[in-house]
């Protein structure tokens, strides 16, 4: 799962930060994960994203806010 963080381009100067998208394995919720997708279940996608999140630890908060989200099989 690629995490493409949020377009900063319209934040003052002093309060950007400098974020770059993060790929993160996903295989623990892959199956969950899909599902949600099939059945177009966006709790759940919202759900599993904000665990795969969590899991980056100390760049939770930069992370909980994104432009876009790639999911590649």
């Amino acid at each position: 799962m690629e995490i493409y963080p949020v377009d900063q381009t319209r934040v003052e100067a002093k309060y950007r930060r400098d974020l770059s998208t993060r790929t993160v394995t996903v295989r623990y919720i892959w199956t969950d994960l899909v599902d949600a997708c099939a059945t177009r279940d966006a709790g759940l996608v919202d759900e599993i994203g904000d665990d795969v999140v969590s899991d980056l630890d100390s760049d939770h908060n930069a992370y909980a806010y994104v432009s876009a989200v790639g999911i590649n099989a």
